[in-house]
């Protein structure tokens, strides 16, 4: 190590230290290289101590220790300011006693000497300490910054306990420039590059203008990103990238061969852009997983099936002959057969009585007869029709769906014909005998006679077999418009489902999955609720969008204006629609009333049911708020925190994020006091690889590794190393604006002297 006094571990051949012996400790070692470490066996051992009966002579260790030495879990919380079960009654003035902030725990071998060194016992075998850092003074400084994420006491390795994919390198096997040629200017080139490894949690890179930072992520993420952006570069297969799926499994690509990784990648002014062209919300929805929120097409089919048999209901009612007049007109029908009746009885007299009667009767039979039959044959072949379309649909379901069996029917239906056919069969014989009989007892012409009976009561049949039709098709049609009636309904429950749809898929993201660890929900909690980020399904009604439909469909002569009201203003009053709720009711009471009326001019009804319509002003929509305020009307910089917040939430725990320069997007309140936190919390979870000329972002969101970008003399090169390695933390220092603020706002909010 490069300082000859590094640490001080005090009490470690005692059992109690005092508060003279300790500052007494603390005067051998420079300021400037002193670490502070408690062992857990001091004043009597830590491990006994009842932290909630603290004595006042632990505040003094407590609050100027740095590091303590502990392997006892319980005590690692406490230390953490991790609230459990276990502290929740006393962490809070726990904290207050340590000095407000969390301390890194460690836990040696115990070994006292360098013989035992080595010689682990079985509770420090199971409670090793794993440093995140380099191996040096510095490293081991780093803990303090990061202690919860750099250290870790315990048997396995910290770095199998979460698997993330990553980035895990980048290489260019030779010079190349990833810009086309370009006559009037020299492109600057990359330079060969053998292998930049990146760490799996913070990347950081930096460099001044024109060092080929951005330049660096940019190729990275137009080469590797969506197969549907378009790339600036010329792509080749000299640069290449190894991508871990896991700890272990790793793919490597280049370039040139397109292939698509699962990274998220956020250009440089990408967000400012989203958000000055209005197409934040859309991204949004395409975040939360809701772009392909439509209207039910089951809902819409059943809409249009509904319509259609209305329709088709109407239009067979208004059915015309040669002469124009309406062949299923009820009055009209009833009409003639008065007629009809009125000449059967004027041949009808005492002595024909009888027979005529019967002769008439039997003709009306053999009419309903002869219908039945009719009736039965269409039967026969529509179940035919039907089975001969179900089985194909069920088999191509499933096999294990049994066919329709309609042997039982078609022998029914065969039955009743036979049955029908022996009823004509017996009344014409009957009929025969009629007539035999009539010839012996009439003299006058019996033939017209009975040929008169028969036209006029076959009339009658038939007039009746229509009026029995009309009954059945109205029957249908107010059975297909009480349907109708109901469709308001499903579109007020699918419009209800769409709200609900958003609003859950927003829950789930909030409460994330239930197998998330209380640092991924904690995480969740910073990006979203502390930053009072709300969405919720709206039902979206746009009157003057609608009031524009309607004037499209009116006879506008009718809404002249007068003194008092405007055009628009009559239509209003007329029609009374102000919102959803409104527009339904509508639809349920007056639209089919009003349809006939002389104001109406075009298609009314297919503003209210055709979906492309009527979703021009009325649909659904997720609306994002901000400390209460709705998106639209927030800054650009506020509506760029919105969007990045809900693109950290929606991803939390996945994909890498690659994000070139979002302080160029993002309020720099935001970026220093909310920002650097979530950074901190979230590369738990995810690479992120940050390009940025912000120092907060760089020191303290302690970046695990700065990428330095160069240019010389056009070729682009890149070095890297931590951020407590000396190179690294100057030219943090020299590149940055801020930096040694930076680094210096990091020491003070440590109490680091």
């Amino acid at each position: 190590m490069d300082n000859p006094v590094a640490l001080a571990r005090l009490g470690a051949e005692t059992a109690e230290i005092t508060k003279a012996s300790f500052e007494a400790a603390l005067k051998t070692i420079p300021e400037d290289h002193r670490l502070v470490m408690v062992p857990y066996d001091c004043y009597g051992g830590m491990i006994k101590i009842d932290w909630k009966v603290q004595p006042s002579e632990d505040l003094y260790f407590m609050q100027l220790t740095d590091i303590v030495e502990d392997r006892d879990q319980e005590n690692i919380d406490l230390f953490a300011c991790r609230k459990t079960p276990a502290n929740e009654a006393f962490i809070d003035d726990f904290i207050k006693t340590i000095g407000g902030r969390p301390k890194p725990c460690v836990s040696g071998s115990d070994g006292h000497s360098i013989a035992s060194f080595k010689t682990w016992r079985a509770e420090t075998r199971t409670r090793k300490t794993w440093i995140k850092a380099d191996p040096t003074f510095e490293g081991l400084r780093q803990i303090i910054f990061e202690p919860t994420a750099r250290v870790r006491v315990q048997e396995l390795s910290p770095g199998a306990s979460y698997i993330k994919p990553f980035v895990r390198s980048v290489s260019i096997a030779q010079e190349l420039s990833p810009f086309p040629d370009n006559p009037l200017y020299e492109n600057p080139r990359f330079g060969t590059e053998p292998e930049l490894v990146l760490n799996g949690d913070l990347v950081c890179v930096i460099g001044g203008r024109g060092t080929g930072k951005s330049c660096l992520v940019d190729y990275l993420g137009k080469a590797f990103g969506p197969a549907s952006k378009t790339s600036p570069y010329v792509l080749s297969e000299h640069f290449s990238v190894v991508f871990n799926k896991d700890l272990t499994s790793t793919a490597t690509h280049h370039a040139k061969e397109g292939a698509e990784l699962p990274f998220v990648y956020i250009s440089q002014n990408e967000v400012k852009t989203k958000v000055t062209t209005g197409t934040v919300g859309e991204e949004i929805k395409q975040m939360l997983g809701i772009q392909g929120l439509t209207f039910n097409s089951e809902v819409d089919a059943k809409t249009r099936e509904i319509l259609t048999m209305v329709n088709n209901q109407k239009e067979w009612f208004q059915q015309t002959n040669e002469k124009g007049e309406l062949i299923y007109d009820r009055v009209s029908i009833e009409s003639q057969i008065s007629r009809s009746q009125s000449l059967l009885d004027s041949i009808t007299t005492e002595t024909n009585k009888e027979k005529l009667e019967r002769f008439t009767a039997n003709v009306s039979k053999v009419s309903g007869a002869q219908d039945k039959i009719r009736r039965l044959a269409l039967l026969k072949e529509e179940l035919e029709t039907f089975k001969t379309v179900f089985d194909p649909k069920a088999t191509i379901i499933d096999r294990s769906i049994p066919l329709l069996e309609i042997t039982t029917q078609l022998e029914a239906i065969r039955l009743l014909i036979e049955q029908a056919v022996a009823e004509i069969t017996s009344r014409e014989e009957d009929n025969a005998k009629i007539r035999a009989d009539f010839a012996l007892v009439y003299s006058g012409d019996l033939t017209g006679l009975l040929q008169n009976a028969e036209s006029y009561r076959s009339t009658i049949e038939m007039l009746r077999s229509k009026l029995a039709t009309i009954q059945e098709k109205q029957r249908e049609l107010d059975e297909a418009i009480v349907k109708r009636a109901a469709i308001p309904a499903l579109i007020e429950a699918e419009i209800t489902r769409q709200k609900e749809a958003i609003e859950a898929r927003w829950k789930a993201v909030q409460q994330g999955h239930p197998d998330w660890t209380p640092e991924q929900k904690d995480l969740m909690k910073r990006i979203l609720s502390d930053r009072q980020i709300t969405l919720e399904g709206r039902i979206i009604f746009d009157q003057a969008l609608f009031l524009a439909k309607l004037k499209d469909v009116l006879n506008l002569r009718s809404f002249r204006a007068t003194a008092e009201l405007s055009t628009e203003d009559r239509i209003r009053e007329t029609f009374q629609i102000t919102d959803s709720t409104s527009f339904l009711q509508f639809m349920q009471e007056r639209l089919h009333r009003v349809e006939d009326e002389g104001y109406i001019s075009g298609d009314l009804a297919s503003l209210f049911y055709n979906v492309a319509q009527r979703s021009v002003f009325l649909r659904v929509e997720p609306v994002i708020s901000y400390g209460g305020r709705p998106l639209e009307r927030l800054s650009v910089g506020q509506k760029g925190t919105v969007y990045l917040c809900l693109k950290l939430a929606t991803q939390a725990f996945t994909q890498p994020l690659i994000f070139d320069q979002p302080e160029d997007d993002l309020d720099n309140e935001f970026i220093i006091e909310e920002l650097v936190e979530i950074f901190r919390g979230i590369k738990q979870f995810r690479q992120v690889i940050l390009v940025t000329h912000n120092a907060n972002l760089v020191v303290n969101a302690d970046a695990e590794q700065v990428v330095v970008a160069e240019n010389e003399n056009g070729v682009l090169k890149y070095t890297s190393g931590s951020l407590e390695a000396g190179a690294t933390n100057k030219a943090v220092r020299r590149i940055l604006e801020g930096g040694d603020e930076a680094f210096l706002n990091r020491e003070l909010r440590y109490n680091l002297k």
